[in-house]
């Protein structure tokens, strides 16, 4: 592959290829969220709304930030039990009626510090808003399709003092981040073995992709 030099860094020779190659998007969006664009700090409360790839790895950027609390949200259960392997603290589906209310009564009334929106969908991004504290920041992580237009009071977002933050590949710089994911990887503070669902050859890319549109998979790896 040719790519731009800025796009190349130079990662420890006993880290594997495979657990290597999703340090890229998935993990630097998700992390990068956090740490880079929100920059939360110790002791914040945090909800995450999406627990697929990027949405895991933001629970654990909240983790590695000292977030008291870390709130995933997911409309599948399952997604919601895994989320606490990585550190959420709680689990909320996001389908039940009374959804904004659980989360704002997990944080004693409050409401939480940051929602981060790891899912390209408008309900999730309206949905966010609701989920803010005073002062509370919503970072828009997953990208929704061209021309898709979310709605929320701003008379409400002024009166409360809150935010919405853009966060496009988790406001990253490959040279700098990625060695530091490394280096976490390393110490095992960044869980990445567990973010593989499975190893598939070239030949088996089909299943590998559809296995993800199923919605089986946190990241699936192609090995050639």
């Amino acid at each position: 592959m040719v790519v731009e030099q800025s796009q190349v860094c130079v990662i420890p020779e006993d880290i594997p290829l495979d657990v290597a190659s999703i340090l890229a998007c998935g993990v630097l969006t998700g992390f990068g969220a956090v740490v880079n664009t929100a920059q939360v700090k110790a002791g914040s409360t945090v909800a995450v709304i999406g627990c697929g790839g990027v949405g895991i790895n933001s629970i654990q950027g909240a983790v590695h930030a000292g977030a008291s609390q870390v709130i995933a949200l997911d409309l599948l259960d399952d997604k919601l039990e895994l989320a606490q392997q990585f550190g959420a603290t709680h689990g909320v589906n996001s389908a039940d009626k009374d959804c904004v209310e659980r989360v704002v009564a997990l944080t004693g009334g409050r409401g939480v510090d940051y929602v981060f929106v790891t899912v390209g969908a408008k309900a999730a991004i309206e949905q966010s808003v609701n989920l803010l504290a005073k002062s509370g920041t919503a970072v828009i992580v997953g990208m929704p399709a061209s021309g898709v237009m979310a709605q929320y009071d701003p008379g409400e977002l002024a009166a409360r003092g809150q935010s919405v933050l853009g966060s496009k590949m988790g406001s990253g710089s490959v040279k700098r981040d990625i060695p530091k994911l490394a280096a976490l990887y390393q110490s095992g503070e960044l869980k990445l073995d567990q973010m593989i669902s499975g190893r598939y050859a070239l030949e088996d890319i089909n299943e590998a992709i559809a296995s993800v549109k199923r919605g089986e998979a946190l990241r699936n790896v192609v090995i050639f």
